[in-house]
């Protein structure tokens, strides 16, 4: 569609034409799926994971792991193994790496192994963890519909491994999701099951929390006869490791500091060793760098880390009930009259004055303080109790949130 004017149009033309030359000429990304698993394809990360553990990330891991399995190869059955660790410490892609590869050594040795990625990385009831069973041992994507009675799944899955008299591995991704109780989906994996079948199971558990056994019933531990193999956060040189080959690949390395990627990794191993939490940092770094210098370094990695802080806190502050957002905005008013730390107490008139100028109704000091708590765990205040001595104890409240944010708040 025209406006009827040609050279206000040759003039936008030449104005977008400028724009995307010159931003061609800053572009540092090669391959911006690299920077993106969801975006990758399966056999491209196959690759890259395969790159990673060629470089002897997770060897100490992966040797405990292949050690655990290794009597397969001499027709022995091992126990199950329970996989703990945080959120991106690379579990589920060692697993199923080390899985894989193990299953073609089987092939060549004659041997018959089998794996299955059974994924309840959203919680599931009991019903609902059969359900994912049922559908990776069927190949499907059909999930089966609610109201089937658990012994018609149950015996789905009995019939689907009935004729297999090899190894069969189930690999169980964030195990602790299964609700409320994961007591009879582990009786029927771990008891029931295996004397119903010829195969003989083997089950491999990952989950983030440490203390996930402690919620289980002692006799089906009893029965597992669990091995624990813990995957320890990453460290700066392995995420080091990891950005250079996501480096490698995805962008052009005459404009990539490697100062910078040693930035992100400390950054992100400070934080919590999370791989993916290192690509995104990279990602967002190389968006500020072709916004600006066309160059990756340290200064662009700040600037992104700076705003991804920003990003986070934003949003766990837009999800805030309205009192919950007075009070966080009450602290903050005195932050920013030069108070370094604020009581309760101070907090609490500051609250029930600007309750009042927006004609809120205001709760109690024990709730204010609950509320106080509540933005502490959060980490948009940090709060600590202190002694004064002979007048008892208060809580003192410090700043933690970023001046941006701040400004935005106030």
């Amino acid at each position: 569609m025209s406006d009827g004017n040609p050279d206000k149009n040759d003039s936008t033309e030449a104005l977008i034409e400028a724009l995307h030359s010159k931003r061609k000429k800053r572009s540092l990304i090669v391959n911006p799926d690299y920077l993106d698993d969801e975006k990758l394809p399966g056999e491209e990360r196959s690759s890259v994971l395969k790159e990673i553990f060629n470089r002897n990330i997770r060897e100490k891991q992966l040797s405990r792991i292949i050690s655990h399995l290794s009597p397969v190869l001499d027709g022995d059955h091992p126990p199950s193994a329970l996989i703990y660790g945080p959120t991106g410490s690379g579990k589920t892609v060692s697993l199923i790496h080390v899985l894989s590869t193990f299953g073609r050594v089987a092939e060549r040795r004659k041997i018959s192994f089998q794996f299955h990625y059974i994924d309840l990385t959203s919680p599931k009831t009991y019903f609902g963890a059969l359900n994912e069973v049922a559908i990776a041992l069927d190949g499907s994507s059909r999930k089966y519909r609610k109201g089937i009675p658990i012994e018609y799944m149950q015996e789905k899955i009995r019939a689907a491994i009935a004729g297999y008299k090899g190894f069969l591995c189930f690999l169980i991704d964030e195990a602790d999701n299964i609700l409320p109780n994961p007591d009879f989906f582990l009786t029927f994996l771990g008891k029931t099951l295996p004397r119903k079948v010829d195969c003989r199971l083997i089950l491999i558990f990952l989950t983030n929390r440490l203390d996930w056994e402690k919620m289980l019933d002692p006799r089906i531990l009893s029965f597992l006869k669990k091995t624990d193999i813990i995957f320890e956060p990453y460290d700066a040189d392995d995420l080091l490791e990891i950005l250079k080959l996501r480096s490698e690949k995805a962008l052009r390395k005459d404009r990539v500091d490697l100062v910078a990627l040693k930035k992100v990794a400390a950054y992100a191993s400070r934080e919590t060793g999370d791989a993916r939490k290192a690509v995104e940092l990279l990602a967002k770094a190389v968006c500020v760098a072709e916004e600006t210098s066309g160059f990756l370094t340290e200064k662009e990695v700040d600037v992104a880390e700076q705003s991804l802080e920003v990003d986070k806190s934003t949003e766990l502050i837009n999800a805030l009930a309205s009192q919950q957002k007075i009070a966080l905005q009450a602290c903050y008013s005195l932050f920013r009259k030069g108070s370094s730390k604020v009581t309760t107490g101070q907090a609490y008139d500051v609250y029930t004055n600007i309750c009042v100028n927006l004609k809120h109704r205001s709760l109690s000091q024990r709730r204010f303080s609950d509320m106080i708590s509540f933005l502490d765990l959060y980490g948009l205040i940090n709060a600590r109790v202190v002694s004064m001595g002979r007048y008892g104890k208060t809580r003192e409240i410090m700043c933690s949130l970023p001046d941006p944010i701040i400004k935005e708040l106030i």
